[in-house]
């Protein structure tokens, strides 16, 4: 009886689907694919312990004009530009950072400058190597590894059923997908204004996705001037004594606000707010105008997020 049941489970475990992760892939040539994969590890690595892999493959001649023209784009005046190359330099990864770094001058005028700050956003410090070659893959345990990744291909079946394998000397990036994200989050009123640049929560939401965010802290506008001090939700009052309004482009001054993509409009965020149906990668800063170089102060940031990528820490 024993033997019977034994042999029905095993017959019923060879008929289930093989357990399974989904996983975002962004190729060598810029495009981006969302599926499921049965595959059970990257080289000794069980899958489902990877957050995310940053390929150190050398750059295709397409990327490699990416990045000189990126970097080029990165030192100009444009801001709409600018932010466009950080975010496209930042998901190109590995290969740029040797252009990166030679790009670099001896010069002390670091903060804030969004060419310098991309450096970390591409290389955290605790996965840095001599050999700048080796991929990187970024664990669930906070920790992260140096290695060349497999051979072969990976094999991808997208919502729609289509099974396509995806070579890994194709694949940029893949991050997989987790049920919660965690951050806790510093937002900087100088180097996090509307004005430099949002800070990237390194959290790419997708249409399912809820985040939850709360944020505490005050910063300062204007140093000594307390009517320029305000929590989250920005000053409530017209901004004494020049401003007839406490707005700028619609929103509180110094109010925390995110953006999706680039090019994005800012939404909202305050000192609590509830995201829904904003598929992509989450930024946040505090809001200000082109007067921002007297800002002061730091919002302390927690955010939860649910089926959701975790593609680096927040920079």
């Amino acid at each position: 009886m024993l033997r019977r049941l034994l042999s029905t489970l095993f017959l019923l475990s060879t008929l289930l689907p093989a357990a399974s992760e989904w996983v975002r892939i962004r190729t060598t040539d810029g495009t981006v694919v969302e599926g499921s994969t049965a595959a059970k590890a990257i080289g000794k690595i069980p899958l489902p312990q990877v957050l995310a892999v940053y390929s150190g493959s050398p750059a295709t001649d397409s990327e490699t004009a990416k990045i000189t023209a990126g970097i080029a784009t990165i030192q100009g005046t444009d801001r709409a530009a600018r932010d466009k190359a950080v975010e496209e330099l930042t998901s190109l990864g590995i290969p740029v950072f040797t252009p990166l770094l030679k790009t670099y001058k001896d010069t002390d005028q670091h903060e804030p400058r969004p060419l310098y700050r991309l450096f970390e956003r591409i290389m955290p410090g605790y996965a840095d190597s001599f050999d700048r070659s080796l991929s990187l893959v970024r664990l669930a345990n906070g920790t992260a590894q140096r290695l060349a990744l497999p051979e072969g291909s990976l094999d991808i079946i997208d919502g729609s059923g289509h099974k396509t394998a995806i070579a890994w000397s194709k694949i940029r990036t893949l991050a997989v997908r987790q049920k919660t994200v965690k951050r806790t989050m510093q937002v900087h009123s100088l180097k996090h204004c509307t004005q430099i640049e949002f800070l990237d929560t390194g959290v790419v939401l997708t249409a399912t996705s809820k985040a939850t965010l709360a944020a505490q802290g005050l910063v300062r506008m204007s140093w000594d001037t307390d009517s320029w001090a305000s929590d989250a939700n920005g000053i409530k009052v017209p901004g004494a004594p020049a401003y007839k309004s406490n707005l700028f482009e619609g929103h509180p001054f110094g109010s925390l606000v995110g953006r999706i993509e680039p090019a994005g409009e800012n939404f909202f965020v305050g000192t609590s707010a509830n995201l829904t149906s904003k598929a992509g990668r989450l930024r946040l800063a505090v809001n200000d105008n082109p007067h921002w170089q007297n800002n002061l102060g730091t919002f302390h940031v927690t955010m939860t997020a649910t089926d959701a990528y975790d593609m680096g820490d927040a920079q």
